[in-house]
C-alpha cells in the first residue's frame, strides 16, 4: 500500500529532556492508532542521528504495534558522519539536518516534518486524510502544550494525553495561557548569535535600521518545527531546512519565510485541528518561562541564530531584497550518502 503521507522526525536514544523514550513511544503509538482508525496509509521516517553506542537503537528501544496502514522505518546517521560537522562535541543532534535526511528520502506526495514528542488531534488527522489540497500549500497548526505523567509503571494512552489540560497555546496571535501565566516566570535569554561578524559598518547599521522599520507579514512561526506540512515538490524546491551546524533555534521559522518568498501559500489550520506537545524537562528545549536552554548552549559554546539575524533574514525574504534562492545546495539532506535503513518488527506487547 503506497503511503499518502510521509511523516518525518529525528531523535536519538539519550533520554534528552526526561522520559524521552516514553514520549517517543506515545508519538509512535499515536500515529499507528490514528492511521488505522482513519485508514490513512502513512510512512514514518524516523532519523536516528548519532546514536549513543551504550544504548539500544530506536528500532529496538521502542515497541511497534502491528498496523495495516502505519509503515515505519528508521534511518541511522552514524557518529562518524555527525563528527564531520562543526560543534559536534557540544551538540549531539543536528535536528534540521536530520529532518532533511528524512524529507529527502520520503516517498509520499505530502511530507509532514514534526518532532518525537507530538500527538495530533483527531480533527487534524481527519484533515490529513480528506483535506489536503492537490496544489502546493504549506500548512501550520497551533501547538498545545500538555504535561503527562510519564514516570509511572505504565504510560497513559495517546488519547488520554490529548485530553489533558493545556498549559500553553502557541497561536498565530502569540502565546495564550488558558489557566493563567506561571506565578514567577523567568525572563528568557535573548539569542546571541550564529557567529556572524559582530562588527558592522555605519552604512550597514543604517540599512539595518531602515529594514527594521519594514512591517513583516504575520507567519505562524511559533512551534513551527512541530508541524510543517507541504508537498514533496515544495520541500525539494526549498532544499529543506537550513543546514547550519548550530542549535535549531528559529530554523523551523526560516523555512516558512523561504516558502513565502518562493510564492507558496501558507495555510493556518484552526482549532480543534491542533498538535499536542508532551512537555519536556526545563532547559532541554525552549520554554517562554526559562532561560536555561540558552545558558546551557552558551556554556557549551554552541551557536544559534540571533533574533536580529533571524529578523533580518525574514525581511530579506519577505520583501524580496535579494530574490529567492535556496539556502542549501543540491546535496541537501546528505543526498550523496547512503545510510542504514531498518524496518521495525511489530510487537503485540503493550508499552512500558
Amino acid at each position: 500500500m503506497k503511503p499518502r503521507l510521509s511523516i518525518v522526525a529525528t531523535s536519538r536514544n539519550d533520554e534528552h529532556g526526561g522520559h524521552l523514550t516514553a514520549r517517543m513511544q506515545l508519538f509512535v503509538e499515536g500515529l499507528a492508532e490514528q492511521s488505522d482508525r482513519y485508514e490513512l496509509p502513512i510512512e514514518l521516517i524516523l532519523v536516528e542521528w548519532n546514536p549513543p553506542p551504550e544504548r539500544p537503537p530506536l528500532v529496538d528501544a521502542l515497541r511497534w504495534r502491528p498496523s495495516e496502514y502505519f509503515q515505519p522505518s528508521v534511518i541511522t546517521v552514524p557518529p562518524e558522519v555527525h563528527r564531520t560537522f562543526p560543534h559536534a562535541d557540544g551538540l549531539p543532534l543536528f535536528q534540521m539536518i536530520g529532518k532533511n535526511v528524512g524529507i529527502r528520502r520520503s516517498t509520499a506526495p505530502h511530507v509532514l516534518a514534526t518532532n518525537i514528542d507530538i500527538l495530533f488531534s483527531d480533527e487534524l488527522f481527519e484533515f490529513l486524510k480528506t483535506g489536503l489540497r492537490p496544489e502546493s500549500s504549506m500548512y501550520r497548526v497551533d501547538r498545545h502544550d500538555v504535561q503527562a505523567e510519564l514516570g509511572g509503571p505504565s504510560l497513559p494512552s495517546p488519547a488520554e494525553c490529548r485530553a489533558l489540560p493545556v498549559i500553553r497555546e502557541h497561536r498565530l496571535e502569540g502565546l495564550r495561557y488558558p489557566n493563567g501565566r506561571p506565578a514567577t516566570p523567568r525572563k528568557p535569554a535573548r539569542p546571541a548569535g550564529l557567529g556572524l561578524k559582530p562588527a558592522a559598518t555605519e552604512l550597514s547599521r543604517v540599512v539595518s535600521a531602515v529594514r527594521d522599520r519594514l512591517v513583516l507579514p504575520r507567519l505562524h512561526t511559533s512551534g513551527a518545527g512541530d508541524f510543517t506540512l507541504t508537498s514533496r515538490e515544495v520541500w525539494s524546491g526549498l532544499h529543506g531546512y537550513p543546514e547550519w551546524p548550530a542549535y535549531s533555534w528559529a530554523m523551523d521559522g526560516v523555512v516558512l519565510w523561504q516558502a513565502l518568498a518562493a510564492g507558496v501559500e501558507i495555510v493556518n489550520l484552526q482549532p480543534p485541528m491542533v498538535a499536542y506537545h508532551l512537555e519536556h524537562g526545563e532547559g532541554s528545549g525552549w520554554t517562554p518561562e526559562s532561560s536555561r536552554l540558552f545558558d546551557r548552549l552558551d556554556a557549551a559554546g554552541v551557536p544559534y541564530l540571533s533574533t536580529r539575524d533571524y529578523r533580518k533574514m525574514a525581511r530579506d525574504l519577505a520583501h524580496g531584497t535579494r530574490g529567492y534562492h535556496p539556502i542549501n545546495g543540491e546535496d541537501w539532506g546528505l543526498a550523496s550518502m547512503e545510510f542504514a535503513v531498518s524496518q521495525p518488527r511489530p510487537s503485540r506487547r503493550g508499552s512500558t
